[in-house]
């Protein structure tokens, strides 16, 4: 009954070390590596934060572009609706 009890807990131990190096690899190492990939590409932008990257200072822009009725009707929407790409692309 002993080595029952210690197979389940090696598999359980295995599980959880299955999803920890998932969530690393999901949340630090991808995101880490494809900036890396884009700043040898010359992409730059805003050093993200962790877990969220730069999604609240997204997020304010947007809620700020949006907040006023437009002026004038156009099909030009990306100021509106991706202030962020329209900043980020005017300072890096």
């Amino acid at each position: 009954m002993a080595a029952f009890w210690l197979i389940l807990l090696l598999l359980v131990a295995c599980l959880v070390m299955k999803i920890a190096i998932e969530i690393i690899s999901v949340y630090w190492l991808t995101p880490r590596r494809i900036r890396l990939a884009m700043e040898k590409q010359g992409v730059r932008g805003p050093r993200p934060s962790f877990l969220v990257g730069n999604l609240f200072h997204m997020a304010a822009l947007v809620k700020e572009t949006t907040s006023s009725d437009l002026v004038s009707v156009h099909h030009d929407i990306v100021d509106r609706l991706l202030p962020h790409y329209v900043l980020w692309s005017r300072l890096y």
